[in-house]
């Protein structure tokens, strides 16, 4: 993946004006249902809920990759084709507005098509999360401990105007956009980049003869890398004649913290992932098992390789993940704008400009106000509450429901997540696993997923009919796992603890 930044400076300044585009062609977001639910999966019950990692079939479980890649949105689409290819073509990465007769709906070879009927309230998400190097195991039947490495990036849009949707695909001086009033709030745009490391514990902590609780937390250290943010508190902007940047009255904010993107033909530009910021977050949960079961002994098939799958008639649990924040403190500016107005003629002529020299010159233009300027700037993580049901249907077939509800904290700037209800039919051994969830992004927007594993390796994709060319895709998922498991009894029947 690569950052276009000379695309990304054109935006800069029609972000200023419309509260949205994206500064990156090629963006992901987490969301794995496929690789999150199932009895064997180990390691990334943490991505869904601390508390799963104990009581469960594997003894140790080593993670060597887990990697997801997502994209999601509600008014940009491409033609059904095998997206996988779609990198590669670079015809593709231009969202270069082109200003040649559009008609909505219109194909453009190559490039992304905008829906005739604009959603009000369309959204983007997206990121990637790799999962590097890690490791779970057992400290006894009760009890585990999990070391974790990881790598995100995460992309938050939400509440994007139909006529802001129509400006970014068509650029400023398209008939239909320009002379038109932009009236919006609540506009959130927000990106961030971050390595991390954590660690996680969980253990039983009550059982009797009919249910066992369970209780976990993850603590994570995280380094920054770039983050950006807008947030729009009240825009009122007008597009006099597609050159001006104009808006009286409006209240917004905007941060950055990244390579610069100064000289990016020269060799010596400075695109390098570095650190800029630091931050912590953690993760808690809690899950309740009804037994199949009567008798407090352990049966030793529950934790050994054998026909019978996890002995559970239900389980089901609440989880709070990625509270936390990142400080973003080099190459980092902060401006916030309070009721200002401005006009800035023929504003997109900065195409050769460092992000921060944009940013200073358009604070030169406002009136009505001084703008609030800082040197570092907090982000919050994409937080979210999450409930999760899983049941056993009979022996191997299993039904499980896990809901992902987004937590956002007023007047802050954080990372949005996406609101999912993912229901999930699966085949469960210990062998090999099938599951097909059936997944509504943001209560709205309906796709099927696909999810394989046999033994230590793990494909599928959220979004299986788009990714690979089946219809029009206003998204793409893709991810897999390679891990190395040990169960709780070894193939010759002896119990390891």
């Amino acid at each position: 993946m690569k950052f276009k930044f000379g695309k990304y400076k054109y935006l800069i300044c029609s972000i200023l004006l419309s509260f949205f585009y994206i500064p990156f062609t090629q963006l992901y977001a987490q969301s794995q249902i496929g690789l999150t639910v199932g009895n064997y999966i180990g390691i990334n019950h943490l991505q869904v809920n601390p508390a799963n990692i104990c009581f469960q079939p594997l003894a140790v479980d080593l993670s060597i990759v887990s990697f997801d890649g997502n994209l999601n949105n509600n008014n940009f689409y491409s033609e059904a084709t095998f997206l996988l290819t779609r990198p590669f073509n670079n015809n593709f990465n231009k969202l270069v507005p082109q200003n040649k007769g559009f008609n909505s709906d219109a194909v453009k070879e190559s490039n992304l098509v905008v829906k005739k009927n604009l959603q009000p309230n369309g959204y983007i998400f997206g990121g990637v999360y790799a999962l590097g190097p890690s490791i779970l195991f057992a400290i006894n039947k009760k009890k585990s401990l999990a070391f974790t490495t990881g790598f995100r990036t995460h992309l938050g849009i939400t509440n994007i105007s139909d006529l802001t949707a129509n400006t970014i695909f068509e650029g400023l001086t398209f008939s239909e956009v320009i002379f038109q009033k932009m009236k919006m709030t609540d506009t959130k745009v927000s990106f961030a980049s971050w390595a991390e490391c954590g660690i996680s514990y969980a253990q039983v902590i009550n059982e009797n003869n009919h249910y066992m609780h369970r209780l976990g937390f993850t603590v994570k250290g995280l380094l920054g890398l770039s983050g950006a943010y807008i947030y729009d508190r009240g825009f009122n902007g007008e597009n006099e004649n597609g050159k001006d940047l104009i808006f009286n009255n409006s209240s917004f904010s905007y941060a950055y913290s990244g390579p610069t993107t100064k000289n990016i033909n020269a060799a010596n530009a400075q695109n390098d992932l570095k650190i800029r910021g630091f931050g912590a977050g953690f993760d808690i949960g809690y899950s309740v098992e009804k037994k199949n079961y009567t008798s407090t002994r352990y049966c030793p098939k529950m934790y050994g390789f054998s026909t019978v799958s996890v002995d559970y008639k239900w389980k089901a649990g609440i989880s709070i993940l990625d509270i936390g924040a990142i400080k973003f403190d080099q190459n980092a500016f902060l401006t916030e704008i309070d009721n200002g107005s401005m006009r800035w003629p023929k504003f997109d002529s900065l195409l050769n400009k460092d992000v921060a020299e944009i940013d200073a010159l358009f604070r030169s233009f406002v009136t009505g106000t001084t703008p609030k300027t800082a040197n570092a700037f907090w982000l919050i993580l994409p937080s979210a509450v999450s409930i999760q049901f899983d049941y056993r249907v009979v022996q191997e077939f299993f039904a499980n429901i896990t809901i992902y509800q987004r937590i956002t904290l007023a007047q802050m700037p954080s990372l949005s997540r996406m609101n999912v209800i993912a229901l999930t039919p699966r085949y469960d051994s210990e062998i090999w696993t099938l599951s097909m969830p059936f997944i509504l992004n943001e209560y709205k927007n309906f796709n099927i997923g696909i999810a394989y594993r046999y033994k230590y390796i793990t494909v599928g994709s959220d979004r299986v009919a788009e990714t690979f060319g089946l219809k029009q895709a206003y998204g793409a998922d893709i991810y897999a796992s390679l891990k190395y498991y040990i169960g709780h009894q070894s193939s010759k029947g002896r119990k390891l603890f």
